[in-house]
């Protein structure tokens, strides 16, 4: 009987260095994720699971603060970009 050898290579993924996003395009992306996540809010609330609106609300809470919270009071956030 003979003996295989078998030659398992690692499965190496690069991840490229990003470079931090410019002022205007930070604000942007994180104003389009602050109108997902209320969106995901109406959503929950709509199923009913507030555990999940919770959560949910905790996030965009952490969002305006990143923001500094003032972005947002001066800017129409009845639509996203």
């Amino acid at each position: 009987m003979s003996v295989q050898e078998v030659v398992v290579e690692r499965n190496v993924r690069r991840r490229r260095n990003r470079q931090p996003l410019a002022g205007t395009k930070r604000a942007a992306t994180l104003f389009r994720i602050w109108h997902g996540v209320r969106e995901m809010i109406e959503e929950a609330e709509r199923l009913g699971d507030g555990e999940l609106v919770h959560f949910l609300a905790v996030a965009q809470t952490l969002i305006e603060e990143k923001t500094g919270g003032a972005v947002l009071a001066d800017v129409d956030t009845s639509l996203p970009n």
